[in-house]
Formats: structure tokens, sequence, C-alpha cells
């Protein structure tokens, strides 16, 4: 009688294996739920890792997120590198149990972050105790006046104000913001902050050298000119007049100017009523219209206006200037415009300068004859 086939025909490479259940229900639900998985790990790691970077290039403090970023970071290169691992060694429970890593970091990053009513409803079972968010170790010293600003409005907060920072000023190793009441005024304390600590405490206003931050008016003696050779700012203001500075923000008017205010009131705080200044136009102008949304109707000086001047001509710095005029609410405002050579721009940059005066209509004679004798004194540009 003739043997049966050999065993080994029976399982050679070329017949087919039956598709299992195992299979199937792999292909079905394993693999679409592993590739999502593997998404998310990379998207967390991509997260993990920017925020990583900007800890230890900028940040100054380590808080609970930077240890939730390591966390997932970490879950997720794991998720990644062990699923593949799997996957290639054919080991498929391994490869679904791996991928699973990628999620317990972002839930609890995305729960703990909440920013929507929807999102803190649906994921807030994941984020951690309030209380975990409540600690950080500072890395580096505060250095820019936006974290001081908010380290400010938080000492504020915690201390039952309700006014608001105003001012950030850097000394030698504190800094001083001053704050303001829903008015405008100046508010009842400033904030002192350790720079190298971050330890915020409450100072009461005025203080002695500078009230809460605030620049303290300087008295013109007439005689000595006020500077600003980083601007190109040069003038000698009426000694009538105290004199501050103007420290705008990006893309505001920076300068000098002089107000009829008390000696004792810190810069900024007393009512617009007669005033003298000479600072950088940040504008764009053709000829007295300002060319940006919401301008104010400037105009061509009238000839009243300029019969006042009883035949004076006018120049700023030795440069020729256009006059301006604005007429709103019961104060008029002259402006006269100049062109110079700037101090910080290379080659044939030029800067716009702007000297001008705040009155009232019963001032305006004297405060115009003032404001050309101050345009004569003025250097502007490089000459400054």
């Amino acid at each position: 009688m003739a043997d049966g086939p050999p065993t080994e025909e029976l399982t050679a490479p070329g017949r087919k294996r039956g598709v299992t259940p195992g299979l199937i229900l792999f292909g079905l639900f394993g693999l679409p739920f592993m590739v999502l998985s593997l998404l998310v790990a990379v998207t967390s790691l991509s997260g993990a890792f920017d925020y990583l970077a900007y800890v230890a290039r900028d940040a100054t403090t380590l808080d609970a997120w930077a240890v939730l970023s390591l966390i997932s970071g970490l879950l997720s290169l794991t998720a990644i590198v062990g699923t593949v691992h799997a996957l290639f060694r054919k080991k498929g429970a391994r490869a679904l149990l791996l991928c699973c890593l990628a999620w317990p970091g972002m839930l609890v990053i995305e729960g703990s972050r909440c920013d929507t009513g929807p999102s803190c409803q649906s994921m807030g079972w994941a984020a951690l105790p309030h209380q975990a968010f409540a600690w950080q170790v500072r890395i580096r010293p505060v250095t820019e006046s936006d974290e001081a600003l908010q380290l400010a409005s938080a000492a504020l907060g915690n201390a039952g104000s309700t006014d608001t920072p105003y001012k950030a000023r850097r000394f030698a190793s504190d800094w001083i913001v001053s704050s303001i009441n829903s008015d405008g005024w100046l508010g009842t304390h400033a904030v002192a902050i350790d720079s190298r600590t971050a330890v915020t405490r409450l100072v009461p206003c005025p203080a002695k050298a500078m009230p809460c931050g605030m620049d303290r008016p300087v008295p013109s003696d007439g005689r000595m000119p006020f500077r600003k050779p980083d601007l190109g700012l040069a003038a000698v203001f009426p000694a009538a007049l105290l004199v501050c500075p103007l420290d705008g923000d990006k893309g505001e008017p920076r300068g000098l100017f002089g107000d009829r205010l008390p000696a004792d009131e810190p810069c900024g705080q007393a009512e617009q009523s007669r005033e003298m200044g000479l600072q950088v136009a940040p504008y764009r102008m053709e000829g007295c219209t300002v060319l940006e949304p919401g301008s104010v109707p400037w105009r061509p000086v009238s000839p009243e206006t300029l019969k006042l001047l009883q035949g004076r001509p006018l120049s700023l710095g030795g440069f020729p200037v256009r006059v301006c005029e604005l007429r709103m609410s019961g104060y008029i405002q002259i402006s006269a415009y100049a062109f110079a050579p700037s101090p910080t721009k290379q080659g044939r940059g030029m800067t716009l300068y702007e000297a001008y005066i705040v009155t009232k209509p019963e001032h305006l004679a004297e405060d115009l004859l003032g404001l050309a004798t101050f345009m004569d004194t003025a250097r502007i540009g490089r000459g400054a």
C-alpha cells in the first residue's frame, strides 16, 4: 500500500493558511486604533518638544506644565518606537499595548488646560487638581516688563485691590510697577518685585525717589536743555514748566513734555490743559493729514493763528517745518513737524519730529510765542 503524502507538503510555503477571527478583529479595530494612537503620539511629541524648547530657551520658571510635557513626550516617544518595533517583529498584541502609551499624557494635558466650557465637561475627568499647578521653581530672573506686569497684576488681585498695573520700571535688583484705579489716576499701592526671586510686595504711594515707578517731574530753570540723545532730542523748556519723559509703546510718540502740574504729582497724572513737548512722531502724514485709521481732523494752521506769531518765522532745530492745527473739546493743539537725519539710522535715514503746544483759546497767543522760542532752542536728529 502506498504511503500518504509527507507532512511537509501539507504545510508547504505555497499553501494558504486560513484567516483567523483574531486577524479579522485586528484588521477591523486594532489597525485603525493603532494609526490613530500613533498620530496622537506624533502630535503630543511635537507639542512637548516645542514647550520644552521654550522652557530651555526663554522661560523664567519651571512648573507643572513643563513636567507634564516631559512625561507626555517620553510616553509618546516610547509609543512610537515601541509600536513600530513590535510591528516589525510581528507582535500585534504588544504593538496595541505600546501604542496606548500615547493617550495618558494627551488626556491629562488637554483636560488640565480646559480652554472652554465644552472641553472642561468632556475632558475634566482627566484633569489634575488645581493644587498641582500651584508650584513653580524660578530658573531665570525677571527681565521683561511684560512678566513684571503679570506678577504685579496677580499680587494686586491676591491683595483684594481693584487697581490695575500701569507701568513697570526696573532698578538695580527690583522692579517697581505703578498702579492706576478705574478712573486712570494713581493707585493706592505699587508692586515691588525682586527680580531674582520674583517675590512681590505692595508699597505705598508715593515713594521717596519715584512715586510707584512713575516719573517725577523735573522743574526747568529756563536755561539748561533737557536731552534724549537716543531719540535725537534736546530743548530748553520755559522756566514755568515741569518736564517729564514721554515713553510711549512701540508705534506711539516718545520724547519730552512740560506741563504746569504740581511738583509732587507724578508725571502723567495732571489733566491736559497747557502743555509743551518735543517728540519723535511715528505717524505717516500727507500735509496735515495723519494716514492712520481713526485719526483726529488736523488741518493746516489758520491765518488768524499765524498772525499771533507777530511775524516770527518758525523752524525746528534749523529745519523747515509744516505747521498744523487741531481744535477740539475746548482746547487747541499746534504742532510743527520737521524731518531730520535719524541718530539711529545709518546713511540717509530721516525721522519725523514734532514740537507742539496744547493750550486753551485764552492762552493761545502767549503759548504760541512760547512755542516759537522753544523751537529755536531745540535740536533734533544727529545734532542733538
